[in-house]
């Protein structure tokens, strides 16, 4: 099984504020809907960019599993960017 690493970046609020904030290693099915989702963006004028790379053979990936479920419930909505909607 191939594995694949998602990386999420967000923007902030300026330029110096950018950073890596989601990263996991997941299978080539789910790896397959997620590079479909380019960002999810936010009312603050924020953005998670999402990225899919296959991982290296031996690579050892540290993990951050910060937006799990927000990238999950982005990748149920099936749309290149999905806009979060505060509740």
């Amino acid at each position: 099984m191939k594995r694949y690493v998602v990386e999420g970046t967000w923007t902030g609020y300026v330029a110096h504020q950018c950073r890596v904030v989601h990263r996991e290693v997941v299978g080539e099915k789910r790896a397959e809907r997620l590079m479909r989702l380019d960002s999810i963006r936010y009312t603050d004028g924020t953005s998670l960019l999402i990225s899919v790379r296959p991982a290296e053979p031996f690579e050892r990936v540290r993990q951050e599993l910060s937006y799990c479920d927000l990238i999950a419930e982005a990748e149920r909505s099936g749309k290149s960017r999905y806009v979060v909607v505060p509740k």
